[in-house]
């Protein structure tokens, strides 16, 4: 639950508990919601302490039931906000593969690289293509293209480091963003991405099945004073060169990965 709210509900519990009114104070007074909430407890705590002695066992009867109405409102609140987590999530992310779709891709690797340029460190995209994907689905069919997919995703995102991150790109096409990573970094993610999905076939009903990706493998040059649409301009030349690479890495035999020419983004971008 979110510390927020569960300070809301710590709040609302405490003045149905408390003897002494606890002040509304800081961040949550600002809580409209809250706000009302509070004032009413307030004065329905008021109003029963006007009763005398001899109602004790309706002011009890009255207290429970208010208790149960918090409560009510405190699991509403609370799936409420898983609600809103798990839209976040459908929203952002590919509902086959789990890995993130285009949209929310493009946006958090403009993020990072427009870091990578202020801080000045290393960066890159790999594009990666599954090998023979369309004799797979002829042959296997698609419920198994579709198992094969997400294994791609789970063995990528096994070999990747915490701050990388993946996307699905279009339909068996996946883009990988690496930070803080040189050359030769990227050089070793792309070959234990590689290596991993040559060592586990999926497994399917038929048995297990080896498939195998291409690489290409496109590191981001350093560029001052970048406003957002050139950087937008730059993202698709850096993912464009990592597609060049991985489709010579698919002439040269696939199950391979291939670094594209260091200087040619920079000449490129240059030309904007």
């Amino acid at each position: 639950m979110d510390v927020k709210l569960e300070r809301v509900l710590e709040h609302v519990k405490g003045l149905l508990k408390e003897n002494t009114i606890l002040p509304l104070e800081g961040d949550l007074a600002e809580i409209p919601d809250l706000r009302e909430i509070h004032d009413e407890i307030v004065n329905a705590r008021g109003i029963l302490a006007s009763f005398s002695e001899k109602h004790h066992e309706v002011l009890s009867v009255l207290t429970e039931s208010l208790c149960m109405e918090i409560e009510k409102w405190a699991d509403a609140m609370e799936a409420l906000y898983e609600s809103e987590i798990r839209f976040k999530y459908l929203a952002d992310h590919d509902p086959l593969t789990g890995a993130l779709n285009r949209r929310s891709f493009m946006e958090r690797a403009l993020q990072e690289l427009n870091e990578a340029f202020r801080h000045n460190y290393s960066c890159g995209v790999i594009m990666i293509d599954i090998d023979h994907f369309k004799t797979f689905n002829d042959t296997y069919g698609h419920q198994a293209g579709d198992e094969a997919l997400r294994h791609t995703v789970k063995m990528i995102t096994a070999s990747s480091r915490n701050y990388d991150f993946l996307g699905r790109y279009g339909g068996e096409e996946f883009l990988f963003f690496f930070c803080h990573a040189d050359k030769t970094t990227a050089m070793i993610i792309a070959e234990r991405i590689r290596k991993a999905m040559e060592d586990n076939p999926v497994q399917l009903e038929a048995g297990p099945v080896n498939i195998t990706v291409s690489l290409g493998i496109a590191l981001a040059q350093k560029h001052e004073n970048m406003n957002c649409e050139k950087l937008r301009d730059y993202l698709q030349i850096l993912i464009g060169n990592a597609d060049t690479s991985m489709y010579e890495a698919k002439r040269d035999g696939r199950n391979r990965f291939i670094v594209y020419n260091d200087e040619k983004p920079q000449i490129q971008a240059d030309k904007k």
